[in-house]
């Protein structure tokens, strides 16, 4: 198959580590195994879908367009830091894989079954060179199977234990803060303003600790790195000012939970969710 040049410039690694650690500096870490996955893993597979022909007699029997496809997308999450659901989309069309390549040998031993049965019944029928070529056929078929379950296989591990390496990582030691109680009576004028009117009440009772930023970047060796400055701490308070949203941070990780100070909720987003936020602006608050 002829790789054209786009295909070249996108097969070349891309040092991105399967983790993304929140904090700063944050330095991103290959996966336990010392398998580190790149966006060159997510084409060397799209390419070895695209040229997998699942067939028999010379026919495509069963179609895997659709995984190279997947596999792109799953790509795309990757370089966009979403690594959960990557690696969600990576182990479904693994398994989608498997399903489809057990479907094609289940058809190959059924094809091959019914011509030896055929052979015996009436040996002028199915010629040597017919058998040998029905042979030759699903013989090179099953090793570009292999071939792509190897490279499929090392992506899905490699995301699996990318995933479980960030989910384990500790947490900043500053998010051992202790949070801050609300002035009395600010929290009853912050829901009753109007959105345009709320950094004007924030303004009156905190004073704006520090403009919180968030840099997603090149690592300093493999992957992207996110480093927030400052790095807020747990119970921390946070002005949107675009939103005129106040949130309490109550853990960032790979999950980070906040707490909505209007509505009273407690709710959960990913990683790179916040840092949307974070980087529409962001007020860190600090009681006066």
């Amino acid at each position: 198959m002829n790789e054209s040049p786009n295909d070249r410039e996108a097969a070349r690694p891309e040092p991105i580590a399967g983790a993304i650690r929140a904090g700063g500096p944050a330095e991103v870490s290959p996966p336990a195994s010392g398998l580190e996955i790149n966006l060159g893993d997510f084409t060397r597979t799209q390419v070895l879908m695209r040229s997998l022909r699942l067939s028999l007699n010379n026919q495509i029997v069963v179609q895997v367009e659709e995984l190279a496809s997947g596999v792109s997308e799953a790509g795309r999450k990757f370089k966009m830091g979403d690594l959960e659901q990557a690696n969600l989309d990576v182990a479904r069309l693994f398994s989608a894989f498997s399903q489809k390549t057990n479907q094609w040998e289940s058809q190959a031993r059924n094809l091959e079954q019914q011509t030896k049965m055929q052979a015996a019944k009436n040996p002028r029928s199915v010629s040597i060179d017919k058998l040998s070529q029905m042979r030759s056929e699903q013989t090179a078929v099953r090793t570009r199977i292999r071939t792509a379950e190897v490279q499929f296989r090392r992506l899905h591990q490699g995301l699996e234990q990318a995933h479980t390496l960030l989910q384990n990582q500790p947490l900043p030691a500053a998010t051992a803060t202790v949070p801050a109680e609300l002035p009395t009576d600010f929290l009853a004028q912050f829901q009753a303003a109007a959105p345009e009117d709320r950094p004007a009440i924030v303004r009156e009772y905190f004073d704006i600790d520090a403009i919180l930023k968030v840099r997603v970047g090149r690592g300093a060796q493999v992957g992207y790195e996110i480093r927030f400055a400052p790095v807020p701490p747990s119970g921390c308070l946070i002005f949107f000012p675009q939103t005129a949203e106040l949130i309490r941070l109550q853990q960032l990780g790979d999950v980070v939970a906040i707490h909505d100070l209007e509505t009273g909720q407690k709710t959960e987003l990913k990683l790179v969710e916040f840092v949307k936020q974070v980087q529409s602006g962001a007020w860190l608050l600090k009681r006066r």
